[in-house]
């Protein structure tokens, strides 16, 4: 089986990510896959809600993994999304990436400038993440027309951060679902 990463936990240098919008609020998702998902708070400009995030890890050097099944109960709105997450740097699997997350923090602009790198060098990447000095981090995401909007978070009040990689994959969740990335306001953890 598979190693399933929650938050707190190290992440492997690739991964299966899977996000689920508006999950059903029954105990399925954390008896599924072997391992607790992080459980996040979304907001948008217009509505608000539940996603979870779970992570597991591609063993390396698989050139081509097949996909981990979504371990969510369906009838989520948007649909679950699942995706390959990888280091750019760590992971053989980077040129596959659909998301890309850097382990090197930098300065805000630097971590801005590194995102805008990572989508410019692999042209089949839609986010890339760069974890920045102050605990947050700076997510690029590629637009229609050839651009990148890029975003940062930060940490909440209780200096609380979702972590880079978590942070990156409901991102790319929301836009592979339809949502405009300047749409979605905040993205918070969930105490349980």
């Amino acid at each position: 089986m598979a190693a399933v990463s929650t938050v707190g936990e190290a992440e492997p240098t690739a991964a299966w990510a899977a996000v689920c919008f508006h999950p059903a609020r029954s105990g399925a998702a954390s008896r599924r896959g072997g391992g607790r998902p992080a459980f996040l708070m979304w907001r948008s400009d217009v509505a608000r809600g539940l996603v979870l995030v779970r992570s597991t890890a591609v063993p390396a050097p698989d050139p081509c993994p097949d996909p981990a099944p979504c371990p969510y109960p369906r009838g989520g709105r948007p649909p679950c999304d699942v995706h390959l997450r990888a280091d750019p740097v760590g992971s053989q699997l980077a040129l596959h990436a659909d998301v890309l997350v850097d382990r090197t923090p930098l300065p805000p602009a630097e971590a801005h400038r590194r995102a805008r790198e990572l989508l410019v060098a692999h042209p089949g990447c839609l986010v890339a993440a760069v974890p920045d000095v102050a605990a947050g981090c700076v997510v690029g995401v590629r637009d229609g027309g050839g651009g990148v909007w890029c975003a940062r978070s930060r940490p909440d009040g209780h200096g609380v951060a979702v972590p880079t990689p978590v942070f990156a994959s409901v991102v790319h969740a929301w836009v592979a679902a339809g949502g405009a990335p300047r749409e979605l306001r905040s993205v918070s953890l969930v105490s349980r």
